[in-house]
């Protein structure tokens, strides 16, 4: 298999004053994945988290399933769904009628969370994620695989159960994470590993920790990997420098709000982005020459596996449908082949 080129993820945040809507953002949703299937890439991604300020977006497979009404061949992943906060039958049903609905295009990422407003308010212990995690893909698997399943677990217990429909393919079991031990559950109960925004040697790092751990599970082959990562490809790095730069210390700066107890009730949302220079340095920004130069070294991990993904995303909070658009096409038509032949042209282990 190549290297598949996606674009996500798709986060459905929309900034206070930024003078967009959620209708207006989710309908641009639609046209840059149409556009980004008819310009060739192979797959559009989203993400989930929940009772945000911003809006972030918490309905995954609902979003899926509009992508599939409008396409016809990329593939639709999710980069994570928070498994902890699912019923893990309601998950499996309703990845199931996405897939059917595509044609059998799902990818199924899935995550343990770690936002504790959305433990909070689920009424979950975080204590249980990791475990949680775990029983909800082995009982994924059991609802797509089996007539009827049973499962016994700490959390979830199941007895003679029918999933239907099941999925016209079986999605692909995806575990994200960033510590160690999150890297070796991957490999251990996943289908692979998905990298979200890292430097390129925790990257490589990561990749063979899964696939060890995937083979001393005795589970056959090497894994399937991917790499989420921010992008814009442009041909006015001056005048489109300043846009991007404010969508992801949007994007990156709630993140590092919600971790210092922020967006909770009594404490709204506080942005804490990080500074300029470390946005630029982690950003593939600039024209063709200088993205695929950027990208380079993540390829070149990704190309050490026959089944992967680099995942860029090109559109951020605030941001309009115009700009991205034309950093589909430009992403599409003069980075994309330049990865695809490196990958290619890799020397695999």
């Amino acid at each position: 298999m190549a290297l598949k080129i996606g674009v996500g993820l798709f986060t459905g945040q929309v900034p206070k004053d930024c003078g967009r809507s959620w209708h207006r953002e989710y309908r641009d949703y639609l046209q840059l994945v149409k556009l980004s299937e008819a310009e060739g890439l192979d797959s559009a991604w989203v993400s989930e988290h929940h009772f945000a300020e911003d809006g972030y977006l918490p309905s995954l497979t609902a979003m899926l399933a509009a992508f599939a009404a409008v396409t016809e061949r990329i593939e639709l992943g999710t980069g994570v769904i928070l498994a902890p906060f699912h019923d893990p039958l309601r998950l499996a049903e309703d990845f199931a009628v996405v897939d059917q609905l595509s044609g059998g295009r799902v990818i199924a990422g899935l995550g343990i969370g770690w936002r504790e407003e959305e433990f909070r308010a689920f009424g979950i212990d975080p204590a249980s994620r990791a475990r949680r995690l775990e029983e909800v893909v082995a009982i994924l698997r059991g609802a797509w695989s089996q007539e009827r399943f049973d499962f016994k677990g700490k959390y979830y217990s199941y007895e003679s159960v029918a999933v239907t429909p099941k999925p016209a393919r079986t999605p692909p079991i995806l575990v994200g994470g960033f510590v160690d031990a999150a890297v070796r559950r991957a490999g251990r109960i996943g289908d692979g590993y998905l990298s979200s925004r890292a430097p390129v040697e925790r990257v490589g790092q990561s990749f063979a920790m899964a696939a060890q751990e995937r083979s001393k599970a005795g589970l056959a082959g090497p894994p399937v990997v991917g790499v989420l990562h921010n992008a814009f490809v442009t041909e006015h790095p001056d005048r489109d420098w300043p846009m991007v730069r404010d969508g992801i210390a949007h994007q990156m700066g709630v993140y590092r709000g919600w971790g210092a107890g922020t967006d909770v009730a009594g404490a709204p949302l506080e942005l804490r982005p990080p500074p300029e220079e470390e946005i630029r340095e982690s950003t593939a920004f600039g024209s063709a020459a200088e993205v695929v130069s950027h990208l380079e070294p993540w390829v070149d991990e990704l190309a050490r596996y026959p089944d992967s993904h680099l995942v860029c995303r090109v559109h951020y909070p605030g941001m309009s449908a115009e700009p991205a658009a034309r950093a589909v096409e430009l992403f599409a038509r003069e980075v994309a082949p330049a990865l695809r032949d490196r990958a290619a042209n890799s020397n695999r282990p």
